[in-house]
């Protein structure tokens, strides 16, 4: 066997058709690869492992459905001499998993862990069945239970679905929105993924994310059992849902569909009983491209976000100095309201307190407000609220407005993180709450770097005219102030602030119009 940072070689035989290989670090499982037999050996490493690369490690290679080893050797990886430590800040193992992503997995990890999540989970389905809704554990929860009576090692969250008597997406969306007000209620913390999929999510000390449970709706429409984001077809009925059946996972009830085989062939295939760590699931455009119009995606840049604020420990940044933030205190009336959309770890935030303002601190980042909440200073709140959820940002704008003062809004190095649809959220998000002498105060690259990276929303960029075109239908106006260069680990970056203001000849038009 021989191993280098771009793959593994290895002599997998006369074995007929693909194999999956699981590949173990110091005897933990990180990674599965199905190995066709033209692949000549080789087996290529994921790019989330490349960059923990570096030190020593036993790796041993063993087909996933026998256990049996294939090769196993000492291997050291230039950059370091110290074992490789596959673990996220808090600790927890991190393995590659089915969205082909490195997350954390109960196996090698602490055992409690396990039990805290299913005993957070029976409390759910109890909350939710009170309230009326048909739940039932489905994906790799329903799996593990079907192959060993528990949770997989390689998993990570307990996966929930209920049955919406309903085929409109509209109607659906009013269910999904009916149970998270009932969790909310009992005191549950609610991410909304979409109109169709919820996460609870369960804090440490520290207020890290612990661990979530997923709650997924699913319906009939046209004959077709649906289960957004990624699953949609005509081998589930339901009497295959309903009654559901209580089971036991690792000796907690929770409840199962009716007749679990026919769930798990239909998102898992005729082999679901196989074990296949390194299965993935392929949902067409066309399915995709249905669910997303029908449901939205609020949950993009999320995941990349987490994690970096996760790789900061709690560990409070450098207070921001000079530049645009400076220009925007200056331009601020004494004793202003101060509202600091996308906050990240909050050291702006708590800048603007200490001149003397009112702020409140706004992300999606769980980790980022965990950071920012213990370290705020007076004059400086943090809440959480979703620029991608149209409904979750008309929320705090309405509270905004309630609250009869004028407010002003810094949006510095946020919007070209967005996607369109969602910059157009942040410029309705204005037209609602910018009244008086409030103004929006922002800055954005304009220039796509060398380092641009589709996954990485640090590395998009925001030109002039982008922000003219998409600005032009509301009534707002932009006047583009500053601009000058600085160097990132990206590339040199062009960096340009600007002032947005409620444009009142085009609410006098508007009005007239209406």
């Amino acid at each position: 066997m021989r191993i280098d940072r771009r793959s593994i070689h290895v002599d997998l035989g006369d074995h007929e058709g693909p194999r999956t290989i699981d590949v173990l670090f110091d005897g933990r499982r990180v990674w599965s690869a199905r190995v066709a037999p033209d692949a000549g050996g080789r087996i290529a490493w994921p790019n989330a492992l490349k960059p923990y690369l570096r030190g020593r490690t036993m790796i041993t290679l063993r087909d996933a459905a026998d256990d049996e080893v294939i090769a196993s050797r000492e291997v050291t990886f230039p950059g370091s001499t110290d074992r490789i430590r596959l673990a996220d800040s808090m600790g927890r193992p991190l393995a590659m998993n089915k969205w082909d992503r490195l997350g954390p997995v109960f196996d090698g990890g602490e055992a409690s862990l396990r039990d805290r999540l299913l005993k957070h989970s029976a409390e759910i389905v109890r909350v939710v069945q009170d309230a009326g809704f048909s739940v039932y554990i489905v994906g790799g929860s329903l799996l593990g239970y079907m192959r060993s009576g528990g949770l997989l090692p390689h998993d990570d969250d307990v996966d929930l679905a209920f049955l919406s008597e309903h085929s409109d997406p509209s109607d659906i969306a009013l269910d999904s929105y009916r149970m998270e007000r009932v969790l909310r209620v009992a005191g549950y913390t609610v991410v909304r993924h979409s109109l169709a999929h919820l996460e609870i999510d369960f804090f440490d000390d520290r207020g890290h994310v612990e661990h979530y449970v997923d709650v997924f709706t699913g319906y009939f429409r046209d004959g077709l059992y649906h289960q957004p984001f990624a699953l949609r077809g005509p081998e589930v009925v339901r009497e295959d849902l309903l009654p559901v059946v209580d089971v036991d996972v690792d000796g907690v009830a929770l409840p199962a569909p009716a007749r679990p085989e026919a769930w798990l062939e239909y998102a898992y295939g005729p082999n679901w009983r196989i074990p296949d760590p390194s299965f993935k699931f392929e949902t067409s455009q066309w399915t995709r491209r249905r669910f997303e119009n029908s449901f939205g995606v609020f949950n993009r840049a999320r995941v990349y976000w987490e994690k970096r604020y996760l790789a900061l420990d709690s560990i409070r940044q450098a207070e921001p100095a000079g530049g645009g933030l400076d220009r925007f205190l200056d331009a601020l009336p004494a004793g202003a309201n101060v509202l600091d959309l996308g906050c990240g770890t909050g050291e702006a935030t708590n800048r603007i307190a200490a001149a003397g303002h009112s702020v409140l601190g706004i992300d999606f980042s769980h980790e980022a407000l965990s950071i920012a909440s213990a370290n705020a200073v007076a004059g400086a709140r943090f809440a959480y609220a979703n620029l991608n959820d149209r409904h979750d940002l008309f929320g705090l704008g309405a509270q905004l407005l309630a609250t009869g003062e004028v407010w002003h809004v810094r949006i510095a190095d946020l919007v070209h993180g967005l996607t369109q649809v969602n910059r157009e959220n942040v410029f309705l998000f204005l037209q609602l709450v910018l009244r008086g002498e409030g103004f929006a105060s922002g800055s954005v690259p304009t220039n796509l770097p060398k380092g641009y990276q589709r996954g990485n929303p640090t590395s998009w960029h925001y030109p002039r005219d982008w922000i003219e075109q998409e600005i032009g239908p509301f009534p707002l106006r932009v006047e583009f102030g500053h601009e000058h260069v600085i160097r990132t680990d990206l590339g040199n970056r062009t960096i340009q602030e600007f002032i947005i203001v409620a444009d009142a000849s085009a609410r006098v038009v508007e009005g007239e119009q209406q």
